[in-house]
């Protein structure tokens, strides 16, 4: 059996608030359409998400919003999960353990240096940096979602904003 993993990075945030804390920072309104071209992108590939996992920063629900309405997921059905703010490749491995193996599609957005890293994990040398608004589309031969370094994985797809265009 496949599962899908597809890892995808906020978008661009604004730097431009003073004094307002990481966590609070909102994405760049001039690249709202990063996240518009990336979801359609995925909509195009038929991406139909069982499951759309989030941290909570508000830069990242943001930028999960605009995948939820593009693909047809219920907004309020998103999971935030604090494990995926601030932490590493290892606490996201272990947030993806925890689904349940009769998820098949499953949205991760997140952080870097976490969704590079991860990446990296399943396939060391394919993919240098994920940017902004990056997908990473992993296609596992797993029945579940008890993932490892050894499971078989095959890249379905990398996508950028520069490279959709």
């Amino acid at each position: 059996m496949e599962k899908n993993l597809l890892l995808i990075r906020h978008t661009k945030s604004d730097w431009g608030h003073a004094g307002l804390a990481d966590f609070e920072r909102p994405i760049k309104t001039e690249r709202t359409g990063d996240a518009q071209r990336m979801s359609q992108k995925l909509k195009a590939l038929k991406v139909q998400p069982d499951l759309i996992l989030c941290s909570p920063a508000k830069r990242t629900r943001q930028t999960a919003e605009y995948f939820c309405h593009t693909l047809h997921y219920d907004y309020h059905r998103l999971q935030l999960e604090p494990r995926l703010y601030e932490s590493s490749a290892e606490d996201y491995l272990e947030v993806i353990r925890e689904v349940e193996a009769s998820v098949h599609t499953l949205l991760l957005f997140g952080h870097n240096p976490s969704i590079t890293a991860l990446a990296h994990y399943f396939l060391p040398r394919a993919i240098a940096h994920v940017p902004t608004t990056g997908v990473v589309w992993l296609q596992l031969q797993s029945t579940d979602w008890d993932l490892y370094s050894t499971t078989p994985v095959e890249l379905r797809g990398f996508f950028t904003p520069r490279t959709i265009d």
